[in-house]
């Protein structure tokens, strides 16, 4: 009998199976699809979450996997104008404050979601991992495992059978992703992108990248033309008669919306069955991946003995705040020049309200605001600082909570004294320290 059963089988499941394996937990994961998304909803994986899978010891095979996507050029980059073919480079101000990259042992990482969810699944089988796709899960008065883990998409059927309430913003817009083979490898060679916005008389939307060359998604605004079809307004968006090929659709829209509790008795939400909100900034998945990272190590120091189960209500205290600012900092982005700080008079008012996605990601402090710089804070995640060859303080934190001294680290990092410590929770946030004990 497996201890935790997670319900769904995306990135956050997947992750949340390696996470608990990681830690030695039995788990279950059941996902009613068949096999892993055929949609690239999520793309880019942030520095923080290549940390968590380097933990796990994943982040070069994932990595390898993202790169061996791109066929042509390099993802990054913005476009924008009538039509794919007349676009023009956007220029992406590179310079503003907070655009620094924290410092770590990891880095940004293209790999979308059709991509990363086959890997993760392999690697979790390979692990032993109990893997049921195919698999529909009907309710909780079958369930054997002691918890939860509610991965289940944003429609989540057990947030809604729990009558777990949400609250948000309504949509500023709705769209229709459309993943659609097309070569269009010679219009974009030498201007390749990772979004590239189109409006003119029939259509409106979004190009984002999936390969650089056959495979892309196009995020249609919503209502379309009654009098065109999917491939029609495609190729009015790419401005030439090009072939094209829908491989699937979906709609959504860019509403926030966030679970008003993330437990109930034994039962835990995580991803978008917790929050949900627009792709803008990449925060989606990544904050998903970062909930269940949080919560493997609580449910397997509360299996083992180690600590009460008032352990695992600090999973919504840390987790929830998060998934708020993500969502506020999504919708700030709707306007396609701010998610790339170019200011115009219509924007303005925007940007005193904007915080670098690394706030979101790594700087973060639970408890508290995020924080200039990592110097050790309690509820931050420890300084990054290579101590030998290929290892770095974050590979210090391990399965436990551990307590490094200066035989471990460079004390001035954390700003201690020569005989200080400091204490730090396997996910890599320090939680105490000898100087505020």
């Amino acid at each position: 009998m497996p201890d935790v059963l997670i319900v769904g089988g995306g990135p956050v499941g997947l992750s949340a199976a390696l996470f608990l394996g990681y830690h030695g937990v039995r788990y279950t994961l059941v996902e009613k699809r068949g096999g892993p998304s055929f949609l690239p909803r999520s793309r880019g994986i942030h520095a923080r979450t290549m940390e968590m899978f380097r933990q796990v010891g994943i982040e070069d095979r994932v990595r390898a996997a993202g790169a061996a996507t791109i066929r042509m050029g390099q993802f990054g980059g913005a476009r924008i104008g009538t039509t794919l073919v007349a676009s023009e480079p956007l220029e992406i101000v590179t310079d503003r404050p907070g655009s620094e990259p924290v410092p770590g042992p990891s880095a940004f990482c293209f790999c979308p979601q059709v991509t990363q969810e086959p890997l993760l699944r392999d690697i979790a089988l390979d692990r032993g991992g109990d893997l049921r796709f195919g698999t529909e899960f009907t309710g909780l008065d079958s369930v054997d495992a002691r918890f939860v883990i509610a991965a289940d998409g944003g429609s989540s059927p057990i947030r809604q059978r729990l009558g777990i309430t949400t609250s948000g913003a309504p949509p500023t817009h709705r769209y229709r992703n459309l993943f659609f083979r097309s070569d269009l490898r010679e219009l974009v060679r030498g201007r390749t992108f990772s979004q590239c916005e189109i409006a003119n008389d029939r259509v409106r939307g979004l190009f984002s990248s999936v390969n650089n060359t056959d495979e892309w998604t196009f995020h249609l605004e919503l209502p379309p033309r009654a009098d065109a079809s999917a491939e029609d307004l495609i190729r009015a968006a790419v401005g030439a008669p090009v072939d094209v090929e829908i491989l699937a659709a979906v709609d959504w829209d860019t509403g926030v919306k966030v679970a008003n509790t993330y437990r109930c008795g034994n039962v835990f939400l995580a991803g978008d069955a917790a929050h949900q909100h627009a792709p803008w900034g990449g925060f989606g998945a990544n904050t998903g991946i970062a909930d269940v990272h949080n919560l493997a190590w609580k449910l397997a120091a509360v299996l083992r003995g180690d600590v009460g189960e008032e352990l695992l209500d600090t999973y919504q205290t840390e987790r929830r705040p998060l998934a708020v600012l993500a969502g506020e900092q999504a919708r700030l982005r709707s306007d396609f020049r701010v998610r790339y700080g170019v200011r115009t008079p219509q924007n303005q008012g925007i940007f005193p309200r904007l915080v670098n996605a690394d706030a979101v990601m790594t700087t973060y402090r639970y408890g508290g605001p995020p924080v200039a710089a990592l110097t050790g804070q309690i509820g931050t995640r420890l300084p990054h600082a290579w101590l030998r060859d290929g290892v770095s303080t974050l590979d210090l934190a391990g399965p436990s909570t551990r307590r490094l001294t200066g035989e471990d680290l460079d004390l001035d990092l954390v700003g201690l004294p020569p005989g200080g410590w400091i204490e730090v929770r396997p996910d890599a946030i320090v939680s105490a320290r000898s100087d505020h004990t």
